[in-house]
């Protein structure tokens, strides 16, 4: 381990103001955050009124487990991030058995079962988020364990691979395909970047692609999905592309300002999920192109910053935590506005801290806190330089090939 990674210190004053980690991060996670709390008012309003008698009661169930995600993400940050590569066997072994457990003592929502039922607090937890963060710590920390013959067919890729399998699998047979084809992608992304010969990821991607298309010809709801999506079947009228349809009207409506805050029209039962998988295109008919563009740069901000901060990162698991943790945020982010957009299937999403929900949120924002805590671990000579930065740089972290020792 480099002996300058340690906390950087700064002048009284300086050091409250900024806080000892990457600001700009937490800014934006901030900013992304807030609006979602603004647009998840807005957008639930009117259901909740309906089913609750209170309009304003999705939103403080939201408000509550923002604090604790707010918690999550301060408590996190203030953890030495390597204390995660001795524990990331057992957190998979662990995100694993939720997963498996939820066949036995699992809730049905929606006539998928996903979730546990946390009967003290009122609410559930969905252990499909856990696992995809847990198998994010596991291939950094294997990717490090095994360096060099990180390229190995046997020795390394194949282990790999198979705690891949394994997550994306088990998520699958709930089922819930978009968590697992977002899984797979962020591994892919982790990976490559840890140097895995593209041979050996070409043959995991054909072989899971067969796979999951035994899995898809077994669920008629995801087959018509896909189906409608090609444009082979389906229509506005027979629901089979509803939320698609009401997406593209809801985004089309806001124009380039939007119709207001609150002023929505699609939120009136006309759009499903309003409030959850599709709340991106409440925000392009209340804010207009403008906020869904804002929306979308934020998102590339966030990724982009935290690349560099794994970038600059002193060792090669922090580095690789990092552009997992990245890819997790950017991958569902724009998963869930490729599906709003009408440009993927719908997958069932969340947008990553705007979207109403327990799990996702606070999963999302513990891994925001790992990544402000790997910025307060960058040598001291990276923090200060505000010279230009390569936007490819991290390509430059598939490091098995050089050795590079820790």
């Amino acid at each position: 381990m480099n002996t300058d990674a340690r906390p950087t210190t700064n002048a009284s004053g300086q050091q409250l103001l900024r806080l000892g980690m990457d600001t700009r991060l937490l800014v934006v996670t901030l900013f992304l955050m807030a609006l979602g709390l603004s647009v998840v008012l807005s957008s639930s309003s009117f259901f909740a009124g309906g089913k609750f008698g209170d309009q304003f009661a999705l939103m403080r169930n939201h408000a509550a487990r923002c604090v604790v995600a707010l918690v999550v993400m301060f408590l996190a940050s203030r953890v030495d991030y390597r204390v995660y590569r001795r524990a990331a066997p057992m957190l998979l072994l662990a995100g694993v058995l939720l997963m498996v457990g939820v066949f036995v003592f699992g809730v049905t929502i929606r006539d998928t079962r996903r979730w546990y039922l946390v009967p003290l607090i009122h609410t559930t937890l969905q252990p499909s988020e856990i696992a995809r963060l847990a198998l994010v710590f596991f291939l950094a920390f294997w990717a490090t364990r095994t360096g060099r013959d990180f390229r190995s067919f046997r020795r390394g890729f194949v282990p790999a691979a198979a705690a891949v399998a394994v997550v994306a699998g088990v998520i699958a047979m709930m089922p819930n395909f978009g968590t697992a084809v977002a899984t797979i992608a962020i591994s892919l992304v982790m990976m490559f970047v840890a140097g895995a010969r593209i041979l050996h990821l070409a043959a995991f991607v054909g072989a899971g692609a067969a796979l999951m298309a035994v899995e898809v010809a077994r669920h008629d709801y995801v087959r018509q999905r896909i189906v409608t999506f090609l444009g082979m079947g389906g229509d506005a009228a027979t629901g089979l592309n509803w939320q698609v349809q009401q997406s593209l009207i809801a985004l089309g409506s806001g124009g380039v300002f939007g119709v207001g805050f609150g002023d929505s029209e699609q939120k009136l039962n006309w759009l499903p999920d309003a409030y959850t998988d599709f709340i991106f295109s409440i925000v392009g008919e209340e804010g207009g192109l403008i906020f869904t563009l804002l929306v979308s740069g934020a998102f590339l901000a966030l990724t982009l910053r935290a690349f560099k901060i794994s970038y600059q990162c002193s060792d090669r698991f922090g580095q690789l935590l990092g552009v997992g943790i990245s890819a997790s945020v950017f991958v569902y982010a724009t998963l869930n506005m490729f599906v709003a957009t009408g440009l993927f299937p719908v997958t069932g999403l969340p947008l990553p801290f705007l979207s109403y929900g327990g799990s996702a949120l606070v999963v999302n924002a513990f891994a925001v806190g790992v990544l402000l805590n790997l910025s307060r671990y960058r040598p001291k000579e990276t923090r200060p330089v505000r010279g230009k930065w390569n936007l490819m740089a991290p390509l430059g972290l598939r490091l098995a090939r050089e050795g590079r020792p820790q």
